[in-house]
């Protein structure tokens, strides 16, 4: 299922941050690997983040924000499981760079 949600914070700035709007697309017929952006289940919460994969093991993926020094992630709380993977995370719009340019 194709999901949409809006960016909150800037750990993966500059891919996107702060107000964006993400979807998350299934991964149906490609497999993860490192490089991919992923929209995951926080293992610690509730909430849906978006991260990159930086290794994949047999037994999960290593996930680190772009932006590290504002990023929870794999280096608090470990591997993610492939379940908790929602899909790839594609930036569908960025309010912020309409807003910021003024038109003569």
């Amino acid at each position: 299922m194709i999901s949409y949600f809006v960016v909150k914070g800037q750990s993966m700035e500059p891919y996107c941050g702060e107000g964006d709007f993400v979807i998350s697309v299934p991964y149906f017929f490609s497999c993860l690997k490192a490089g991919d952006i992923v929209v995951l289940q926080h293992p610690k919460s509730d909430i849906a983040i978006v991260k990159r994969i930086t290794s994949a093991s047999r037994n999960g993926y290593w996930v680190q924000g772009d932006n590290k020094q504002e990023s929870s992630d794999s280096r608090s709380f470990g591997w993610i499981p492939r379940k908790s993977i929602l899909g790839r995370a594609k930036v569908i719009h960025r309010p912020h760079l309409l807003t910021s340019s003024i038109i003569k």
